[in-house]
């Protein structure tokens, strides 16, 4: 066999291996530019068999047959290479317009050739020359002006793709010179074949070079995934996200990155692209080993802080690059140096100390061991360590770190392999500092309540002779931790005891304000030997102020006095004396102990606070062992579900179903006078603890049981109420 004909072998071999290529790439047209690809395939083929079919032709008339098919192919390369441009390049399909205008030369073409009255203007057989066996035509009077405008659209789409690919990753940047090379090849080669610089019958070598450039497309878009991971020169909403973007590739190095992920990094962009990410972000690492190649996991968030770091020309240590990613947050030191620059934060670098790395540590070259064991650091010694092996030391920074979220997502392609990772980072420092100030206002503002709280009630009732008490205080959620409910037990005028249960007007800071008023208003006037009704009169006119119309309460007063013994003989048969007055509040309710009998005890007066005189009365109620005195303000009786409230009836029912009886014997005369020690110093009760120590009275048990089950059943019957009070007393 003649290489001639070897020659016409090679191409036919070419197109058959043009139509495998074809056949790959559409086998994965999921690609971006996959199918443009394959017409760009498609069209060499048939420019190679046609003219491996011109060659072998020994007939003019097949020759010329085979020769104008050629054109077909030809004239096709250029729409296909800028529709295949257009999709790489990100700027999608080509308009109605373009193709129009990219058609018409194909056309035309064409046209010319299939008329034999207008083919010479393109193909002059009168002028041929030998190529093999064939007669080549010479060029026509059109030739060159078509083979121009052809020259042009195909740099013009070379031009575009070397300035597509020159922006790809280090890691890929010979990659990309020999995609840019192997577009140029063909074009090259056609030139100077038509311009006759080959020796004369030299066989046109672009089809082999095509050959060349369409098997260095494939292997570079397919093999390296250059179609699927930087396919689209970045969008324009990309570009301007205030979110930073990171494409990294499955081995973790940064592929794209858009400025606001540069500037949150506070590393330069371009020195950023094909480096690993854990040497510009080492906080990142745990994120990638959680997401590792064939994870299961798609999506894993975390937070991690980059620091600011200063330029190299202002300190004197030489070290690798640190860019972020702790896991605690280190104190920064101050650290002057003599001719520093001004950092961020207003003054020199700042040293971060006790740096805490997931990574082992590693030995450094600016570490030595001297003969007594102590470790030792030099720091005009460079530090050979990378990120990932640092475990701990020192870093110069511009300032705080800041905090960022971040997000990692594979990204994978419609056959579901992963190729790429996407990370979006978001500066989250502002929100962090936003949420820790309001944490902050927020404990500020429990601290407060709880103090005024304290102030709204006595952090312990007194337990006097004769007499327990309990109490139960719940603020409603409407006023932040702060009622305007109160109570207090407090000493009064000649040996006598006096309690107070009220309810202010109002929520929050302003009702805390009255209510604090109000309780030591009370105790004054008490200690001043004040009845009760004249205690009440007088708050009355200490509330009024014509600046402030909500300043009212309601309010329950107790004067509490023993009664002598009817029997001088039995002094134990003990019973107290209680004064009521009330200003405007529920009256109390009596539980009698003998017959269980509950009834409400007291004479309704005139809400405080309201007008210049109030009619406040007095009643006495005269408690015998046994018996119990329930006061509560109007959250106990007005909690409501629906239209139903809780009222007054229920409460009565709740408090006489407490059991009457507490302790063996109690409340009979002999007990009283087998335990004396309860009277002579009742505050023992609540300062004995531990082991052996002597219980509560049965009395205050009583107390604190009826106060339970009032609190209880409200809570029970409604999930929500206003401010409820409870001041229980049970005589003993």
């Amino acid at each position: 066999m003649s290489w001639s004909a070897w020659l016409v072998c090679a191409l036919v071999a070419g197109g058959v291996g043009y139509l495998a290529l074809a056949g790959f790439v559409w086998a994965n047209r999921q690609g971006v530019g996959s199918r443009p690809l394959v017409v760009m395939l498609l069209s060499v083929k048939v420019w190679s068999v046609c003219y491996a079919l011109e060659l072998s032709s020994s007939a003019i008339e097949v020759a010329k047959f085979w020769s104008a098919l050629k054109y077909l192919g030809v004239v096709s390369l250029p729409p296909a290479l800028w529709s295949f441009v257009f999709a790489y390049t990100g700027r999608g399909r080509m308009s109605r317009r373009a193709v129009a205008l990219l058609t018409i030369h194909p056309i035309v073409v064409m046209a010319l050739l299939l008329n034999p009255a207008t083919r010479p203007l393109i193909q002059d057989y009168d002028h041929t020359s030998r190529v093999l066996d064939a007669q080549v035509p010479g060029a026509g009077p059109l030739f060159w002006p078509h083979a121009a405008y052809v020259y042009v659209l195909m740099l013009g789409a070379d031009f575009v793709l070397m300035a597509r690919l020159a922006k790809i990753a280090p890691p890929y940047r010979r990659q990309g010179a020999l995609l840019i090379a192997a577009s140029l090849l063909p074009c090259f080669g056609n030139v100077v074949w038509n311009a006759g610089l080959f020796r004369r019958g030299m066989v046109d070598p672009t089809p082999f070079l095509f050959g060349i450039t369409a098997v260095v497309l494939v292997w570079g878009f397919f093999r390296l995934r250059l179609l699927d991971l930087t396919p689209v020169a970045r969008g324009i909403v990309i570009e301007q996200m205030a979110d930073g973007v990171l494409v990294l590739d499955v081995y973790g190095r940064v592929v794209d990155v858009n400025a606001a992920a540069a500037s949150i990094i506070s590393f330069p962009r371009r020195a950023m692209i094909g480096r690993y990410v854990v040497d510009v972000v080492p906080g990142l690492a745990p994120v990638l080993e959680k997401q590792e190649v064939g994870s299961a996991v798609d999506t894993v968030e975390d937070e991690v802080l980059i620091y600011p770091m200063p330029p190299a020309e202002i300190t004197d240590d030489a070290f690798g690059g640190f860019w972020g990613g702790l896991f605690t947050r280190p104190d920064l030191e101050r650290l002057e140096k003599p001719g520093a620059g001004k950092g961020l934060t207003g003054g020199g670098p700042l040293r971060v100390t006790a740096l805490e790395r997931s990574f082992p540590a590693a030995p450094s070259s600016s570490q030595r061991r001297p003969a007594d064991g102590h470790q030792e650091t030099d720091h005009r010694e460079i530090d050979l360590r990378t990120p990932r092996e640092r475990h701990s030391g020192e870093q110069l920074v511009l300032g705080p770190p800041r905090d960022v979220a971040a997000r990692m997502t594979w990204v994978t392609d419609p056959v579901g392999r992963q190729i790429a990772r996407l990370v979006v980072l978001r500066d989250v420092t502002e929100s962090n500092r936003t949420a820790k100030k309001l944490r902050e206002l927020l404990n500020e503002q429990t601290r407060l309540s709880e103090t005024l709280r304290q102030s709204l009630r006595p952090a312990s009732l007194p337990q006097l002779p004769g007499l327990r008490f309990a109490a139960r205080s719940v603020p409603s959620a409407r006023g932040g931790g702060v009622g305007g409910d109160f109570y207090d037990v407090h000493p009064a005028d000649s040996g006598e005891s006096a309690f107070v249960l009220g309810d202010v007007a109002g929520k929050g800071v302003h009702a805390a304000v009255v209510t604090s008023m109000a309780r030591y208003t009370v105790r004054t006037l008490s200690a001043q030997g004040w009845t009760p009704s004249e205690v009440l009169r007088q708050l009355n006119r200490a509330l009024q102020t014509p600046d402030d119309l909500e300043r009212f309460c309601t309010v329950v007063y107790g004067l509490v006095s023993d009664v002598a013994p009817d029997d001088p003989q039995h002094p134990a048969e003990r019973r107290i004396r209680v004064t009521l007055s009330l200003g405007g509040h529920p009256p109390p309710l009596l539980r009698r102990y003998r017959d269980g009998s509950v009834h409400a005890v007291g004479r309704p007066g005139t809400a405080l606070g309201l007008l210049p005189h109030v009619d406040v009365h007095e009643v006495v109620v005269e408690m015998e062992a046994g018996d119990v005195l329930l006061a509560y303000t109007d959250g106990v009786t007005e909690a409501r579900v629906g239209e139903e409230q809780f009222g007054e009836k229920r409460l009565a029912e709740v408090l006489a179903a407490v059991p009457r009886s507490i302790g063996r014997d109690w409340p009979s005369s002999h007990w009283r006078s087998d335990h004396p020690e309860y009277e002579r110093d009742p505050w023992t009760e609540q300062q004995d603890s531990g082991p052996g120590a002597r219980p509560p009275h049965p009395a205050t048990r009583l107390a604190e049981a009826v106060a339970d089950s009032v609190l209880a059943a409200v809570q029970s019957f409604a999930s929500e109420q206003d401010d409820v009070a409870l001041l229980v007393l049970t005589a003993t």
